[in-house]
């Protein structure tokens, strides 16, 4: 892995509703980062609010330095009749920028993928973008693999 710097050890929790506006800022940049799209403020806020008030819907995980956020992810969940339990997708993860490349996705990783098994999960799943190569380095670099292909029919 190139240049990449020995990092610190994050502190890890689940979102709360005190995080909302860093997780919509968060989520504001990683859709324009990487699928060079604008979500709008209010509708995201509402769906960021929503997973912290219910956590069936999902919940926020959240990589903390020196009290700062850095790093953060949202856990869905999928019920799978093949293995009779729940898949855990990864989706809106972001890293801030000053703090890429230090290994604190891979911390982050680590931490829920514990959580998953100690929840008695049937794996983690997640998707990319097409195009963002880096991710997928980075996905494989953790050891995930994929042979699917994700098709989607947005309303």
């Amino acid at each position: 892995m190139p240049n990449v710097v020995a990092a610190d050890r994050l502190h890890f929790r689940q979102a709360n509703a005190s995080d909302v506006d860093v997780l919509v800022q968060f989520n504001q940049a990683m859709a324009k980062e990487t699928e060079n799209i604008g979500l709008p403020v209010a509708t995201l806020k509402a769906g960021v609010l929503s997973v912290i008030q219910d956590r069936s819907k999902g919940t926020y995980h959240i990589g903390e330095l020196q009290g700062v956020i850095v790093a953060a992810l949202m856990i869905t969940y999928e019920w799978s009749d093949w293995r009779n339990r729940q898949l855990w997708w990864i989706q809106s993860v972001y890293v801030h920028p000053q703090h890429r490349r230090k290994g604190y996705f891979r911390q982050l990783y680590m931490h829920v993928k514990q959580l998953a098994q100690s929840q008695e999960a049937g794996g983690l799943r997640l998707y990319a973008d097409n195009t963002n190569a880096r991710a997928h380095t980075t996905y494989e670099a953790l050891g995930m693999t994929s042979h699917y292909k994700v098709f989607e029919d947005m309303f």
